[in-house]
């Protein structure tokens, strides 16, 4: 049983713990000491409880072997270990990227360091050498999970301080890229574009039959056409701007035909056990949208579609009711948006260059479409509301953002514009009522 002591007279309040580790050769008892500091703003009992769980969490580390020396284990063990503990309160993307981060950097620059001994310059040293390549965000990113780590490793006592305290973080040298979106005439000629038939010229080449026997193959043309679902995928992005996940998530059950409504309650993510559905992350990412008209054709068309597919494949389909879906029925996977949408872009931007190379003088050349990444669509719905002059916090209901300052702060670009043309209505106001020229209308 560990023995705890409160320690009066602190400025802030915290707790000596020591816990019996057994004897050693010479039968001398071992004792390992621990100091915890509970939250000051808990009452005193609430600090009592808090800090005899901490006791009991580090009696049952040290009884399952784990080393809390911090002069014995180093970095890359502990780290490992700390991931392994904490998979379970991560999303699936979180603890891969967190993964990532430690074996691709951090453990070659600090792995074999003993936690007790790495310091703040040291971490400030990393952060250093990621400014030639890093963005800001992908730093900061750096010191959240490092912050994690050693925050774990002084609750089990293995440090006295954090060293990711007080730390100042270099400014990468690498410029965070802008938003990449379509214009609303963009966006007018990318949903034009999702009707036509692009041919494609597949050089001869060798294939090997089923028996393994060899055989060549001639030049040929290939139709590319874009599937109807994906059509409906790409329709909802940019008109609902919802995020990708939110997209392929849905249920035929969350469109409502009659209410012309659209139900956003989970979302499609990567996880230990393949692509699954779940909740979103915010309260505010729940919401229920309108279904602008232009969609609505095009969901019923590929209802139609869905349900003649469906009874054609009898018992081999294993869907549950999935709007977006592999070739059985399940749940389509996240990559094949993405993957299609820069395919189409690329065709249909190949499709313009031979256009425009085909006109005679006088003849208006087509646009090509910029390669944005698919999130661009929800951007692109975005910044297509703000220039039509919907208010930012329908907007920001609209995205599922849990706060306006979050929509603020990503379009800033398109609600510049918009500052502007409210001032300019304002100034022509003053004008009416006053039958005074603003300052800049008056002649000099």
């Amino acid at each position: 049983m560990a023995n705890i002591q409160k320690i009066e007279n602190k400025k802030e309040p915290s707790y000596k713990i020591r816990i019996s580790c057994g004897y050693d050769l010479h039968g001398k008892k071992i004792t390992k000491t621990f100091t915890y500091h509970p939250d000051a703003c808990l009452s005193a009992k609430q600090q009592d409880k808090e800090a005899q769980k901490y006791a009991d969490e580090l009696e049952r580390k040290i009884r399952d072997g784990i080393n809390l020396d911090g002069k014995k284990i180093a970095f890359e063990q502990f780290a490992l270990d700390w991931l392994s503990r904490r998979q379970s309160s991560l999303t699936f993307s979180t603890y891969k990227s967190y993964e990532m981060m430690l074996r691709t950097k951090l453990f070659p620059y600090m792995g074999t360091q003993k936690i007790s001994n790495i310091k703040l310059p040291a971490i400030e040293n990393f952060m250093l050498t990621l400014v030639d390549e890093s963005s800001q965000s992908t730093i900061s990113k750096y010191k959240i999970i490092l912050n994690r780590i050693f925050k774990d490793a002084m609750r089990y006592g293995m440090i006295e301080r954090n060293p990711c305290d007080n730390i100042e973080l270099p400014k990468a040298k690498k410029k965070k890229e802008g938003l990449k979106f379509f214009t609303p005439d963009q966006v007018q000629a990318f949903l034009d574009s999702l009707d036509m038939e692009f041919e494609i010229n597949i050089k001869g080449h060798s294939r090997t039959d089923d028996t393994g026997k060899p055989y060549s193959v001639s030049d040929y043309v290939e139709r590319h056409t874009v599937p109807t679902q994906l059509k409906v995928f790409y329709y909802i992005a940019v008109f609902c701007g919802m995020r990708k996940g939110e997209i392929l998530a849905l249920h035929w059950d969350d469109i409502d035909f009659v209410a012309k409504t659209i139900d956003i309650s989970k979302s499609a993510a990567k996880t230990q056990k393949g692509t699954e559905c779940k909740a979103p992350k915010t309260a505010t990412s729940v919401r229920i949208l309108p279904l602008p008209d232009p969609i609505i054709p095009l969901l019923k068309e590929y209802k139609r579609e869905y349900s003649l597919y469906r009874l054609s494949l009898g018992d081999k389909w294993q869907g549950d009711g999935n709007l977006f879906i592999q070739a059985e029925g399940k749940l389509m996977d996240l990559s094949t948006p993405y993957q299609r949408f820069k395919r189409h872009i690329k065709q249909y931007n190949c499709w313009v260059e031979k256009h425009n190379k085909e006109l005679t003088n006088g003849e208006n050349k087509i646009e090509p479409l910029p390669d944005i990444p698919l999130h661009g669509l929800r951007h692109s719905c975005a910044t297509w509301l703000n220039h039509i002059g919907v208010n930012v916090l329908v907007i920001s209901k609209i995205l599922g953002h849990a706060q306006v300052s979050t929509t603020m702060n990503i379009y800033a670009h398109g609600f510049q514009s918009q500052l502007r043309e409210a001032s300019t209505k304002m100034n022509a106001d003053w004008e009416i009522r006053t039958g005074k020229p603003t300052a800049n209308r008056v002649a000099i």
